[in-house]
């Protein structure tokens, strides 16, 4: 038998005294379900380590009125300090396909050093009380993309985008310390091909080496490949069908080997990354329905796998090469996401476990290899795009944004989507902890259970136990857990019509708490639990996490 008690100030301290209390409630109160499953807090496991600034926004350069225009800028850096630590990327295709200049008034159009500033100033609200270290740090993308597509991507507008945006604005000793790097070009297998007859990269190595010299970059630090994947199963990624060859997975370590040098020779306040992009789904997909989204496919483990094979390949590549490795850019589907499945709470889900596979990815071709997690991404970005095109904010958001923007002329404050619920739970309950792994569940029955559990350790003796339901219908699961109190933290879908949708729901609350309208989160209010046999039954509802912290 269990007691749950509410933390919440007096309200609490209330609800525990009354727990203490003998009385017939007590005694009369059923038996819970049967558990389908079990599960053990793991003591003796030694993990890896969840880096510091995990989480992160990837921000097209056409809405940085959107999120730090001077309406948007506090809610926005409000946002941010929720996560406690991150990366802003500001990039993406629109660095390739907008020219730096200097002498024109700021618009959707072009990046200026107005632009630049901006990103400070809203990197400096965020790390208003991050002591020395920056809580936040940014990349800063640039284009560099081939000729005659885009004239404008030259080295000289590079050269231009440093001296005359990045310098001003982040030349100081603090600035600098905020740039994690500045990024040349944006998915460069997309503007510079291999072909079946020359599958060395020579065109792109030879403009990252051109736009990396000194006299462009300065001494800022420099970040690549910023590559991009087809979207197929990891089976034909690794066996490198004609379709996958036109993109640069296999020439890594190439393009490694000629970029590591440059990168290391400037690192960032963070190191130097290799960074990747990734998506599970399209939102087009008419000729290749394995793209095509729907909620069981993106939370499906075939989909899972696939990433985890792309993260453990870069990573240990980038290890080979002394570099760490970041997933700068990912969302639930390309081609800004599709709707009724990157807005609806099941993008919540797979944000968290996503989260959790690029810090620890099982490699599916040698599975059990990197239980240690000591091949792992340092951190993951969710993008944020315009719903149609770049140039038209005002159409609306993205259907995978993590935060929406205002698309009204007021330009206001910008608010919590569904996915940033995910990187909300993971930053306040994983990241910055260590022991992370994997947990096996015992089921009671044949068929296995759609629940995921991953455990790290807090501070001190503090270990935490995530169980992600990826189905429809909820699962009880009896957790082993020593002491005689837990506490329980839930991320849980929100219908607001009353239906009772649970992946498919419009909404996420964590311990039944929204963010604020003005960015601001008011902060978890776990369940106590006091328990009997050292047994929690926890059920967890459809598309549903449940954190089990044990302080003992």
């Amino acid at each position: 038998m269990f007691t749950s008690i509410r933390c919440a100030g007096a309200t609490a301290a209330a609800a525990i005294g009354l727990s203490l209390l003998p009385g017939p409630a007590a005694a009369d109160k059923p038996d819970p379900p049967p558990a389908d499953a079990t599960v053990a807090f793991d003591q003796g496991h030694q993990g890896g380590d969840v880096p510091d600034h995990f989480v992160g926004f990837s921000i097209e350069w056409t809405l940085i009125e959107r999120y730090m225009g001077p309406n948007a800028r506090e809610g926005f850096a409000n946002l941010l300090s929720n996560l406690g630590t991150g990366v802003l990327r500001i990039g993406g295709g629109s660095q390739d396909n907008m020219p730096f200049n200097a002498d024109v008034a700021n618009a959707n159009s072009v990046i200026t050093p107005e632009d630049v500033a901006s990103v400070r100033a809203t990197l400096d609200l965020a790390n208003a009380n991050s002591g020395d270290k920056p809580a936040w740090s940014t990349i800063l993308g640039t284009g560099m993309a081939q000729q005659p597509q885009r004239p404008f991507a030259t080295p000289d507008n590079a050269k231009r985008f440093t001296e005359q945006g990045v310098e001003p604005a982040f030349g100081d000793a603090a600035g600098r310390h905020t740039l994690a790097g500045i990024e040349l070009g944006n998915e460069p297998d997309l503007n510079y091909p291999t072909t079946p007859v020359n599958t060395y990269p020579t065109a792109y190595l030879s403009a990252f080496g051109a736009y990396s010299r000194p006299e462009i970059i300065k001494d800022f630090p420099v970040l690549g490949p910023n590559t991009s994947e087809q979207i197929a199963p990891w089976q034909d990624m690794k066996a490198g069908t004609p379709l996958l060859g036109i993109r640069f997975f296999h020439q890594w370590p190439a393009i490694l080997d000629f970029e590591a040098p440059i990168m290391k020779a400037s690192a960032g306040t963070l190191g130097v990354t290799a960074n990747d992009h990734y998506y599970p789904l399209a939102r087009t997909c008419p000729t290749d329905p394995f793209r095509c989204p729907t909620i069981e496919r993106l939370l499906a483990d075939d989909r899972m796998s696939n990433f985890e094979y792309e993260v453990y390949t870069h990573a240990a590549e980038a290890a080979r090469h002394d570099l760490g490795y970041r997933v700068e850019e990912t969302s639930t589907a390309a081609g800004r996401g599709a709707n009724g499945v990157s807005n609806v709470a099941a993008a919540a889900t797979w944000t968290l476990e996503t989260l959790f596979r690029a810090a620890c990815p099982d490699p599916p071709d040698a599975p059990g290899t990197n239980e240690d997690c000591r091949v792992q991404a340092s951190g993951l970005n969710l993008h944020n795009a315009e719903v149609r095109a770049f140039f038209f904010p005002e159409e609306g958001n993205a259907y995978y944004n993590a935060v929406n923007y205002d698309p009204t002329p007021a330009m206001g404050t910008p608010s919590a989507a569904v996915p940033y619920y995910g990187l909300l739970m993971f930053s306040e309950l994983a990241q910055g902890m260590g022991d992370l792994h994997r947990v096996p569940l015992t089921t009671a029955g044949p068929n296995p259970l759609p629940v995921k559990a991953w455990q790290v350790r807090g501070k001190g003796a503090e270990t935490r136990l995530f169980l992600i339901n990826k189905g429809e219908a909820p699962v009880t699961v009896d957790v082993e857990a020593p002491g005689a109190r837990v506490a329980l933290d839930r991320m849980t879908p929100f219908d607001p019509t009353g239906a009772g949708r649970t992946l498919s729901a419009p909404e996420v609350r964590i311990d039944g708490r929204a963010v604020g309208a003005d960015g601001r989160w008011p902060g978890l209010d776990p369940e106590s639990v006091k328990h009997d046999g050292h047994t929690v039954p926890v059920t967890i509802g459809g598309g549903e996490t449940v954190v089990v912290t044990n302080h003992g």
